[in-house]
């Protein structure tokens, strides 16, 4: 069952992306991207396995369920698993500052090529801030995306009691 764990929790997330929240729509970038930051946060753990084609077919869904033309999320978590995959080890939550940083750069990569594959979709340059405030909230909700990745990995948010005295000996 651990091993079935990061596509079941990002699973999750697919379907509450998909759920009307009452959102105004150019706010709608904000949760799709929840999805692409929890494959790049599973990906970055260590010991933890989500092949980038679970991640591939998770986006996919997410295309599905938001109504988006297909590939486009397909594509972005795809980004985001391979820069997962190479990104720091993740060791007992203390490099979570350098892996945030990392994020900071994913999510612009992320912004802008979704923004101009956008453009190319409507063939016309559409408006370039709701996708800039979805990459913007991203990078805020960040750390709350990554502690609720490492609670569900560990089964408490608390980090190991032998972590807490090996880090202040």
């Amino acid at each position: 069952m651990t091993g079935m764990l990061p596509a079941l929790s990002v699973l999750f997330a697919v379907f509450a992306a998909a759920v009307p929240w009452g959102l105004p729509a150019d706010a709608t970038f904000i949760l799709p991207l929840v999805v692409v930051m929890m494959v790049f946060c599973w990906r970055a753990l260590p010991g933890t396995v989500l092949p980038s084609y679970v991640a591939m077919l998770l986006g996919l869904l997410t295309d599905i369920t938001s109504g988006g033309p297909l590939g486009f999320w397909a594509l972005m978590c795809l980004i985001a698993a391979s820069a997962g995959s190479r990104a720091p080890s993740l060791t007992d939550g203390r490099d979570g500052r350098r892996l945030w940083l990392i994020w900071v750069g994913v999510a612009c990569l992320v912004g802008v090529l979704g923004w101009l594959l956008a453009s190319l979709y409507f063939l016309r340059w559409i408006d370039w801030w709701p996708v800039g405030f979805g990459a913007l909230a991203s990078i805020a909700l960040f750390p709350v995306v990554l502690h609720g990745v490492l609670w569900i990995r560990r089964g408490r948010l608390l980090p190991e009691r032998t972590a807490l005295y090996r880090r202040w000996t």
